[in-house]
């Protein structure tokens, strides 16, 4: 589930072999609130995009990185403060497929 919910997200763009670079995949993730499990998990899921960039990194840096990388990102940062559950849910419903494993693909839903 966390690792789905990581990855996983309308706004999280998939590359073909054509279109990835290693700065792209790494910013293929998403940062999202966990609650209670951000401390069971050393906030891994709500800076997971410090640790797809920095993967050595120790967890006590994360939120120190993901906060530099918000600042020098901008709209490139990604992040959704929807509670997981309720991301749970909408993921769920809407990231079934993509179409195509060339360019620059997004989830798209068995119900469009």
């Amino acid at each position: 589930l966390y690792t789905w919910l990581q990855h996983a997200d309308p706004s999280v763009p998939q590359y073909g072999e054509d279109e990835w670079t290693w700065v792209k995949g790494a910013l293929s993730t998403i940062d999202r609130p966990y609650g209670i499990f951000c401390f069971f998990h050393h906030k891994i899921g709500s800076t997971h995009v410090a640790h797809h960039l920095f993967h050595e990194m120790p967890f006590y840096k994360a939120d120190e990185a993901t906060a530099a990388l918000k600042e020098y990102l901008g709209p490139l940062y990604n992040y959704d403060p929807t509670p997981w559950y309720k991301a749970m849910w909408r993921v769920a419903m809407t990231c079934h497929y993509v179409e195509d494993t060339n360019g620059v693909q997004y989830y798209k839903s068995f119900n469009d």
